[in-house]
């Protein structure tokens, strides 16, 4: 009976170390990498800070700049892109979705889980 009780209190000790370990890493900020590109609605007569709802998306990317959720980003060609840090893919999509400039499809967007390899 006390060799069952001991292992019992192993099982369960190892157990809650293990999903305390889990619920820690899970907890950390994930990276994500937000690719942008002309949606349905860009007019390609006209130049890019011209476009409907680009004061507001250039409004909405500052925000997250200031709260350090975006990370880096630039423009190259007629796309765009950035890494940003969320809690997780859910997160990073409605922060990115939030924008009104993605909501009345200027731009579109991809995202993607990103694993840096190196930190600097």
């Amino acid at each position: 009976m006390f060799m069952k009780t001991i292992l019992i209190f192993l099982f369960t000790t190892i157990c809650s170390i293990s999903y305390a370990q889990e619920k820690k890493q899970s907890s950390e900020p994930q990276y994500f990498l937000v690719h942008y590109t002309t949606g349905e609605a860009w007019n390609h007569s006209k130049p890019t800070h011209e476009q409907a709802f680009f004061r507001e998306h250039s409004q909405h990317l500052s925000e997250l700049r200031k709260k350090q959720i975006i990370l880096i980003g630039g423009r190259f060609s007629d796309t765009g892109m950035l890494i940003l840090k969320a809690d997780h893919e859910t997160a990073a999509s409605e922060l990115i979705h939030a924008d009104a400039a993605i909501i009345h499809k200027t731009f579109k967007t991809e995202i993607a889980p990103f694993d840096p390899f190196n930190g600097g």
